[in-house]
């Protein structure tokens, strides 16, 4: 059995709450991920088993907000 390098990523957003990093799930996979944990949002620990799982973390940029006036 074969494996795709990209069946093993999962993409995650990192947003500031008051003054603390939260990564939130972004992809189906990572969602999945938080539910089984019970949160969500992923935490240090979940983030650790994921990657002992052999998935790579992707961490999409926070687009910049622009007020159109």
């Amino acid at each position: 059995m074969t494996y795709n390098i990209s069946e093993f990523v999962v993409h995650v957003r990192v947003t500031d709450v008051y003054g603390k990093l939260v990564v939130y799930p972004v992809c189906d996979k990572a969602k999945l991920f938080a539910s089984i944990a019970g949160t969500k949002t992923l935490t240090d620990t979940a983030l650790r088993y994921i990657k002992k799982l052999g998935y790579t973390v992707h961490i999409v940029p926070q687009e910049p907000l622009t007020l159109d006036l």
